[in-house]
């Protein structure tokens, strides 16, 4: 199993890097040009990838989900999502003194968002003031920790798709990638105008369509539909190296599509969703292709710090734009960022005892 796992952290180390990327391809140059709309998809990509990681796991290992008390079930829901809570509380702080308010609006918006941060439940709000109201990249631990509520709120559901044959997970899949389909284009033409167009824009739509914890569930149910359907099926050495070169290639045509067609509205999250489920199923096994590169240690490394990086890299990027940003020259600050990050998570890792999240239980 510890191969297996090996490989996911390969997955994850390249998730955060597609999500760094996302956070600071605009201290790279002054001018993205075609690479701009792929910049921005990166960051998708990766958040998509580890919700999706999550669920794999959990089918994967073959977990079950007890029945619990609604507020046994809270509790649960809530150890799963805090188990990196002093970190997390460590770079709201840092983010909090880089982006400190200035005038009494910016005093009331950190007032009414502190709750929701300090409880976990700013990804629940469809406010971009909210989510993104202090270490902007850390509403991810509040999307788990929705995800967890519902997965203990409906454990029925979950043990089912636990427990499905490898037909129904085909089936199972479809059906989830149909309701995420018709769910993202209901968001992108049919709420619209019934609502405020400005003002849906601004605060609703990427709620919708990206933070709400709910489509993040359907993210991970897509993942224990793919873990289950790799328990129950097998694959030559041969097919699963034909399926990651076919993954390689998919991906480069939809990253190219959107270098062409930068205003695409397409439901990217199902693309994505796809793609990392080909990309899984053609990795885990020791022989194939993509196990030896994700298996490799540098990124086996980098992904047992991608929970740490993931949070300081927010705040840390917060802290540079209030302190150098004006005086330091590009691409300087991207390098930069990426360092201090590293060299924190390394040093958190090392000296500070905090129990790997997800997949390390």
């Amino acid at each position: 199993m510890q191969e297996k796992l090996n490989q996911i952290q390969g997955i994850r180390a390249i998730a955060m890097l597609g999500i760094f990327i996302t956070h600071t391809s605009l201290w790279l140059t002054d001018d993205l040009g075609w690479f701009a709309p792929i910049a921005g998809q990166l960051g998708g990509f990766g958040v998509v990838t580890f919700f999706m990681l999550s669920g794999y796991l959990l089918a994967y290992k073959n977990r079950v989900i007890p029945r619990l008390a609604k507020l046994e079930g809270i509790k649960a829901a809530w150890h799963r999502a805090s188990k990196m809570y002093a970190l997390y509380f460590i770079t709201f702080l840092i983010a909090f003194a880089a982006k400190f308010p200035d005038n009494s609006y910016d005093w009331l918006k950190a007032v009414v968002s502190l709750p929701f941060n300090l409880t976990m439940t700013q990804a629940f709000v469809p406010s971009p003031s909210i989510i993104n109201s202090f270490n902007g990249p850390a509403w991810f631990l509040s999307a788990f920790f929705g995800i967890w509520l519902l997965v203990y709120l409906f454990p029925d559901f979950v043990n089912r798709l636990l427990s499905m044959q490898e037909k129904k997970c085909i089936s199972a899949m479809i059906i989830l990638l149909l309701v995420q389909c018709g769910w993202l284009l209901l968001a992108q033409y049919g709420i619209l105008p019934l609502l405020n167009k400005q003002y849906y824009l601004h605060n609703c739509y990427t709620w919708l369509v990206y933070n709400n914890p709910v489509l993040c569930f359907s993210e991970f149910c897509c993942g224990i539909v793919v873990g289950r359907f790799c328990r129950r099926k097998t694959y030559s050495v041969k097919v699963r190296n034909l399926l990651a070169f076919l993954a390689i290639i998919l991906t480069i045509c939809y990253l190219t599509m959107l270098a062409l067609w930068q205003n695409i509205a397409f439901p990217w999250i199902v693309i994505i969703e796809c793609l990392v489920a080909v990309g899984l199923i053609s990795c885990m096994s020791s022989n194939a292709f993509g196990s030896k590169v994700l298996s490799s240690c540098v990124l086996v490394w980098f992904g047992n710090l991608t929970g740490c990086f993931f949070l300081f890299h927010g705040a840390i990027n917060f802290a540079l734009r209030a302190t150098v940003e004006s005086f330091v020259p590009k691409p300087w600050l991207f390098f930069i960022s990426f360092a201090i990050s590293l060299t924190l998570s390394i040093l958190t890792d090392r000296f500070y005892c905090i129990k790997k999240y997800e997949g390390k239980e």
